[in-house]
C-alpha cells in the first residue's frame, strides 16, 4: 500500500539550493581548471620567448652582420617564434638588441657589448721604439707584459730608486712598434663622433627638465644641444645624449647614468659620481674624489695639429694632458686617447694622478704619465714622468699596473683581436 505524503516547500527549496550550489562548484572547478591550463600555456610561451631572447643575444655575438639591419635568427622550438637581432653603437660601445615574439607575446633585450681576450689579460703593451721601460720609486708591474726588446730596467728619479726584488711579476713577451689595432667598426665610430659636423639621430629637446628625466633604450633617443652645457641638480638616465659646441661641465649634484656627453672639452668637477660616456675632441678633466662606475668611458680623439716643442731633451711642459684624472678618483671602464699625429711629443696625453685607481683598460696612442694605479691593462706608445721641471722619457714613477686585480668578468675595448670573442658588458632597459 502506497502512502502519499506531502513534501514541504521548504525541503524542495533546500534541494534546489543544494543542486545550484553543486552546479556552481562544478562550473567553478571547470573554469579554474581551464584558467590554470590557459595561464600554464601562457607561462610556457612567455618562458620560451624569454629563453629565445637570451639565445638570440648569445647567437648574435657570433654573427657578423651590418649595423642598423635586423638579422633573422632561427631556433628549434615547440612553438613558432620570430627572432631577430640588430647591432649599432651607443657612444663607442657596441649595442645589440634582440626581438623575440609569438603571437601577442613579445620580448626585447638590449645590451652593451665589448671584447674579451680568450687568454689571460696582459698588464702592459708598450710599443717597441728600441728603448727600455725604466721603473723608479714604488713602480710595480704585475701580470704578463708585451715589452720592447730592451725590456725593463731599474731607474732613479729625484733620488728615489726602484728597489723591488723583480722588475716584472709575470711573463715578458716581445711587443710590436704599433699598438693593438681597434676593430674597424670601433675606429669608424670614434671618427664619426669626433667629426664636428656629426649630428646624433633622435628627438631634439628645447630644454632639460628641471627634475631630470629617464628614457628607455626602447624609445627614441633624446638630445639636448647648446653652446655650453652645465649639468647641476639634475638626474639623467638612459637613452639621452648631451651635446655642446664648446664645453660640458658636470657638477657634483648631477646624477648621470648610461648617457653620452659630446663636446670639444668636458670637465667633471670634484666628487662627481655616475656611469656614462664622455667623448671629446680636445680634453677631458676629471676632478678629485670622483667615482665613475663600470662601464664608464672617457675618450679623446685629437685632431691633427702641429705641436710646439721646446728645444732639446728638457722640453718645457707647454700643454695640458688630453685626459687628466686628478687625485683620489675611482674609475671603472675604458680610458682612450687617440692621436694620429706623427710629431714627437714631450708631454703626457694622459695623466693619472697619485691615489687614483683605474679598474679596466687604458689605451693611449701617445704618452702616459702614471702616478696612480691601473688594475687591468695599459696599452701605450710610451711613458713620461715629469718631476721638478725635468722630463724622464719612458719612465714609470710610482705607478702600479696589476692585471691580476681586475675582475674575471670584465669586458673591455673592442680590439680587432677580440672581435671573435664578444661579450655582454651591461644589460640595458
Amino acid at each position: 500500500m502506497i502512502i502519499l505524503r506531502k513534501i514541504k516547500a521548504g525541503a524542495l527549496q533546500f534541494v534546489l539550493f543544494v543542486g545550484a550550489v553543486i552546479a556552481l562548484l562544478l562550473m567553478s572547478f571547470l573554469l579554474l581548471t581551464y584558467t590554470h591550463r590557459h595561464f600554464e600555456k601562457k607561462t610556457d610561451v612567455l618562458i620560451e620567448v624569454l629563453r629565445s631572447a637570451d639565445y638570440a643575444m648569445a647567437a648574435s655575438l657570433g654573427e657578423d652582420f651590418d649595423q642598423g639591419i635586423d638579422r633573422s635568427l632561427e631556433r628549434q622550438s615547440d612553438i613558432p617564434l620570430a627572432i631577430s637581432a640588430k647591432r649599432d653603437f651607443w657612444g663607442v660601445l657596441e649595442k645589440r638588441t634582440v626581438f623575440t615574439s609569438h603571437n601577442n607575446t613579445t620580448h626585447i633585450k638590449t645590451a652593451l657589448i665589448g671584447g674579451k681576450d680568450k687568454e689571460e689579460l696582459p698588464a702592459l703593451f708598450i710599443s717597441d721604439h728600441q728603448r727600455p721601460v725604466i721603473l723608479a720609486g714604488k713602480a710595480k708591474i704585475t701580470g704578463n707584459a708585451f715589452l720592447p726588446q730592451q725590456g725593463l730596467k731599474m731607474g732613479n728619479i729625484q733620488g728615489n730608486s726602484y728597489n723591488r726584488s723583480r722588475l716584472l711579476y709575470g711573463r715578458s713577451m716581445r711587443s710590436d712598434s704599433v699598438l693593438p689595432k681597434l676593430s674597424q667598426d670601433l675606429e669608424n665610430q670614434v671618427n664619426l663622433l669626433a667629426n664636428i659636423d656629426y649630428i646624433p639621430n633622435g628627438k631634439l629637446l628645447n630644454r632639460l627638465p628641471s627634475g631630470g628625466m629617464k628614457n628607455s633604450f626602447k624609445e627614441e633617443t633624446l638630445i639636448y644641444k647648446d653652446r655650453v652645457v652645465r649639468l647641476r641638480d639634475i638626474e639623467l638616465t638612459g637613452n639621452i645624449i648631451i651635446v655642446a659646441d664648446q664645453k660640458i661641465i658636470v657638477e657634483q649634484s648631477a646624477r648621470l647614468n648610461d648617457i653620452i656627453l659630446l663636446a670639444p672639452e668636458i670637465v667633471l668637477e670634484n666628487r662627481v659620481k655616475g656611469t656614462f660616456q664622455a667623448i671629446a675632441t680636445e680634453s677631458i678633466h676629471v676632478g678629485k674624489n670622483c667615482e665613475l662606475y663600470y662601464p664608464s668611458v672617457l675618450v679623446v680623439k685629437k685632431k691633427n695639429k702641429a705641436v710646439n716643442l721646446a728645444k732639446g731633451d728638457r722640453a718645457t711642459y707647454v700643454d695640458k694632458p688630453n685626459i687628466y684624472l686628478d687625485t683620489n678618483t675611482r674609475f671603472s671602464g675604458i680610458v682612450m686617447v687617440l692621436d694620429e699625429s706623427a710629431v714627437k711629443q714631450y708631454i703626457p696625453e694622459l695623466k693619472i694622478e697619485t691615489n687614483t685607481v683605474v679598474n679596466g683598460e687604458v689605451y693611449c696612442s701617445k704618452n702616459v704619465e702614471l702616478k696612480g694605479t691601473v688594475n687591468g691593462m695599459v696599452s701605450t706608445d710610451g711613458f713620461l714622468a715629469l718631476e721638478n721641471g725635468s722630463i724622464y722619457q719612458n719612465h714609470i714613477y710610482n705607478g702600479i699596473i696589476n692585471s691580476n686585480d681586475l675582475s674575471a668578468t670584465y669586458v673591455g675595448i673592442l680590439l680587432a683581436s677580440r672581435e671573435n670573442n664578444k661579450k655582454v658588458m651591461k644589460w640595458l632597459y
